[in-house]
């Protein structure tokens, strides 16, 4: 994916230097830039952008991995790697349309996917114990409802689900109760008695 969104990249600079109307693949950037009404510039800087978001997704990605295999959970990690994938998409689906150029419409489906799996498996009424590992599941669940939003709307507008099959995912009620800000902070703090109050 990062090398697709890379090669668009050098298309565009191309295009800056020297647009050659009758390059396939200039001429598609071009036009791209031309519907959405953005300068070339600004279309290489969002591209630029979604790189390093993906990039950030995928470091953080690996790390967790590395200490969940050690029997951690790196909370702090996994809500800041659902932001990172908040706004990925956000830049990629919702605010550019620079989907119509990525053509990662088919990734977005299977993340969306994997995404609500995970919601549905981390419902709190599964939990037996309050303990911290209630908060936290608490945390992940507010994080995981932000990501949500952003790929529900993203797959909206892409067609790839109707609002009868968004329904029969099942989510119930995913509107955040705190802001991205305050579940990093929470998901920093080991005061569990305070994040009970924040998120009860």
């Amino acid at each position: 994916m990062i090398d697709s969104i890379q090669e668009r990249i050098e298309v565009l600079e191309k295009c800056l230097n020297d647009a050659n109307p009758h390059d396939e693949k200039m001429a598609e950037m071009i036009e791209f830039a031309n519907i959405q009404e953005i300068s070339l510039i600004q279309l290489k800087e969002e591209l630029g952008k979604l790189i390093e978001k993906l990039i950030n997704k995928s470091k953080l990605y690996q790390v967790i991995c590395e200490q969940s295999t050690k029997g951690e959970l790196p909370l702090l990690l996994y809500v800041k790697h659902y932001f990172i994938m908040k706004e990925s998409i956000d830049i990629e689906f919702i605010d550019f349309d620079l989907y119509l150029i990525t053509k990662n419409q088919e990734i977005l489906k299977k993340i969306t996917i994997n995404i609500v799996e995970q919601f549905n498996q981390s419902k709190i009424e599964n939990v037996q114990i309050v303990d911290k590992d209630f908060y936290k599941l608490l945390i992940i669940r507010e994080s995981l409802k932000h990501l949500l939003q952003s790929l529900i709307k993203a797959c909206l507008k892409t067609n790839l689900f109707t609002e009868q099959e968004i329904n029969a995912f099942n989510l119930g009620d995913i509107t955040p109760q705190e802001s991205e800000a305050m579940l990093i902070s929470l998901a920093s703090t080991e005061k569990w008695d305070y994040v009970y109050r924040k998120l009860a």
